[in-house]
């Protein structure tokens, strides 16, 4: 059953985040994930929630992102994301 990952981002240091992006490129994929949105125009309907910037990722399952977000491939880019960015993520599983 499907997963997904959604963060809502707020950017600290773009130097940063340029690293980070670069250390977690293509690490997603290799858990079977796929990006849905990625840093688009975003629109609050309800609520005072004020994102910045969202990202949702599609992963096969619960397990599947877990497994990427503990994986040693996308260890070094968590190790970045402190400096880079403040987010929060969360994983909801799917229908």
């Amino acid at each position: 059953m499907s997963a997904f990952m959604i963060c809502d981002v707020a950017v600290h240091n773009r130097e940063a985040l340029i690293d980070y992006l670069e250390l977690a490129k293509g690490t997603v994929e290799e858990f079977g994930g796929r990006y849905l949105a990625q840093a688009g125009e975003v629109s609050v309907i309800e609520g005072d929630w004020d994102p910045q910037t969202i990202v949702v990722v599609e992963f096969p399952s619960v397990k599947a992102a877990s497994d990427w977000y503990n994986s040693e491939s996308y260890a070094p880019a968590l190790a970045v994301n402190p400096t880079a960015m403040i987010r929060y993520m969360i994983v909801v599983q799917g229908l």
